[in-house]
């Protein structure tokens, strides 16, 4: 048998494991109800908030913030830095679809939409990446959702005021981009 079929087949084992051990012990836990809650929630609040003069724009901040949370996750658990016990569905091992696709852009988005200013919006930034590193990581972690296996959270601060100042900057970009394109009709 060469390499690669023995990686298969060692992938086949280890995804049936993983279908056994959520279908066991994760489906209907309270993490796995929380985590409902935590990707539903969001969403209404996000509804409930976002400027809806300006919808394209709030939702392109949420959008890129998503596909970057997701990004960052499936390289931090591809490296081994943590992982995660307690998933919403079994094909989603190696992300947490609840922060990735729910709270990560829900906050970005309502901290681009009230902070329009640079030195108001890295503040909020900077505020919000303490406390996602230090309060709400913890959080998960005491709930068994999160495992840190080779990370701080002091690591993850500036990566979330990266994200932030990134997706800034680029909506800016877009816009200067639209209002150029306008100025020409």
């Amino acid at each position: 048998m060469d390499r690669f079929q023995k990686i298969e087949k060692t992938y086949n084992y280890l995804r049936k494991l993983w279908f056994d051990y959520w279908t066991q012990d994760v489906v209907f836990t309270y993490q796995w109800w929380f985590e409902i809650f935590v990707v539903i929630f969001p969403l209404f609040l996000w509804w409930r908030f976002v400027d809806k003069t300006r919808l394209k724009e709030i939702s392109l901040v949420g959008l890129i913030t998503a596909g970057i949370a997701f990004i960052l996750d499936q390289i931090g658990t591809s490296l081994g830095f943590w992982i995660y016990p307690y998933t919403l569905t079994p094909l989603e091992r190696d992300e947490f679809t609840p922060a990735d696709l729910s709270i990560v852009p829900f906050i970005y988005s309502m901290i681009y939409q009230r902070f329009p200013t640079w030195k108001k919006y890295i503040l909020a930034i900077i505020t919000y990446a303490s406390f996602a590193s230090y309060i709400g990581e913890n959080i998960f972690q005491w709930l068994g959702i999160y495992k840190i296996i080779k990370w701080n959270h002091l690591y993850s601060v500036p990566f979330y005021i990266l994200i932030g100042i990134f997706v800034k900057v680029v909506l800016q970009k877009v816009n200067s981009i639209e209002s150029h394109s306008k100025g020409k009709e």
